[in-house]
C-alpha cells in the first residue's frame, strides 16, 4: 500500500502534573530527515523517539513539535546560578561602599535576569517520559493514517494514468504493425527505382537482406514489449506493503527510455504524435510518484 510522504498528525495528553501535545508535519524528501522541536532537557530521549518514527516511515522531511507544560514545580529542572548571583551582589555592595551610599539588595530583581537561570540536566521522571513516548506513538499513528489516505488517492490517480499509458502502447503497436510492411515496400520501391535509373545490377537476395536490416532499425516491437512488461510491473508494486516510491520512480525512468527509443526510430507521424502524448502523461505520473514514500 503506497503512502504519501506529506501528512499531518497530532496527539495530546493531560495529567495532573503536566500537559503535552505532539504535532507532526512532513514533506517530500529523498531520505528520512527528522527535525525535532523539543526542550533541551529532553534531548537524551531523542534517539529512542527517532526509532519510533523510523518504525512507521522510510522517507520524507519530518518535523516534530512538542508542546510541554509542567504544572508540578518538583518536576522542573530549573535552577539558580547562585555563584553568579552572589558575585553580582558583592560587586553591588562594593559599588555602594565606594559611593558612600546605603545598599539594600532587591532579590526580586534576580528573577528578571535570565542569565542567572538555567536548565539543570535532563528530565528523567519515568511517568513523564512514558507519557511523552505514548503520546508520540499516538501522534505518529494519526500522521501515518493521513499519509495512507493521501497515498490511496495518489494510487487511484496513478492507476488511471498508467491504464491510459497501456492503451497508448496498444495504439502505437497497431500503427507500427501496419507501418512496418508499408515501410519495407516503400524502401524496396525506392531502391528498385534507383537501380532502374542507374542501370546498376545487384543480387536480389542481397538487396532483400539490406532492406530487411534497414526495416529492422525502424521496428519498435521490442521496445513496445518492454513497455508493456514495465507497466505490468508497476501495477504489481501497488499491491506491495513496503515503500514503493523509489521502485516506481525507477520503472518510470525505464518507460521514458523505451518510449524515447520508439520516438527516435519511428518514421510515422501518427506514431510520433502518440509518443508525445505518452511522454506527457508519463511525466505527470512521475510528478505524482515524487509524493510517494
Amino acid at each position: 500500500m503506497p503512502k504519501s510522504m506529506t501528512g499531518y498528525g497530532r496527539a495530546g495528553a493531560q495529567e495532573d502534573n503536566w500537559t503535552l501535545t505532539w504535532e507532526i508535519r512532513s514533506l517530500n524528501n529523498r531520505h528520512l530527515d527528522l527535525k525535532w522541536k523539543i526542550p533541551p532537557t529532553l534531548y537524551a530521549h531523542q534517539k529512542s523517539w527517532e526509532n519510533e518514527v523510523r518504525a512507521v516511515a522510510a522517507r520524507g522531511g519530518v518535523e516534530l513539535f512538542l508542546g510541554l507544560k509542567i504544572n508540578n514545580p518538583e518536576l522542573q529542572s530549573l535552577s539558580l546560578d547562585t555563584t553568579m548571583a552572589t558575585s553580582m551582589l558583592r560587586e553591588l555592595d562594593r559599588l555602594a561602599e565606594s559611593l558612600g551610599v546605603a545598599h539594600t539588595p532587591d532579590l526580586n530583581r534576580l528573577m528578571a535576569i535570565s542569565a542567572l537561570w538555567k536548565e539543570s540536566g535532563t528530565i528523567d521522571n519515568p511517568q513523564l517520559v512514558s507519557s511523552l513516548t505514548e503520546t508520540l506513538r499516538k501522534a505518529l499513528a494519526d500522521w501515518d493514517e493521513a499519509r495512507i489516505r493521501e497515498g490511496l488517492a495518489l494510487e487511484e490517480d496513478l492507476r488511471v494514468r498508467f491504464a491510459r499509458l497501456g492503451d497508448l502502447v496498444v495504439e502505437i503497436r497497431a500503427l507500427a504493425t501496419q507501418t512496418a510492411p508499408e515501410r519495407f515496400a516503400q524502401l524496396q520501391e525506392r531502391v528498385g527505382k534507383l537501380m532502374a535509373e542507374s542501370g546498376a545490377q545487384i543480387d536480389p537476395d542481397r538487396m532483400l537482406q539490406e532492406l530487411a536490416t534497414i526495416s529492422d532499425r525502424v521496428d519498435v516491437s521490442e521496445e513496445l514489449t518492454r513497455l508493456e512488461i514495465h507497466l505490468r510491473g508497476i501495477d504489481g508494486y501497488f499491491r506491495q506493503t513496503e515503500p514503493v516510491g523509489r521502485k516506481l520512480d525507477f520503472m518510470v525512468q525505464e518507460c521514458f527510455r523505451e518510449i524515447n527509443t520508439c520516438g527516435n526510430k519511428s518514421q510515422n507521424t501518427s506514431i510520433s504524435q502518440l509518443v508525445v502524448t505518452f511522454k506527457a502523461e508519463l511525466e505527470k505520473c512521475r510528478e505524482q510518484i515524487q509524493n510517494l514514500e
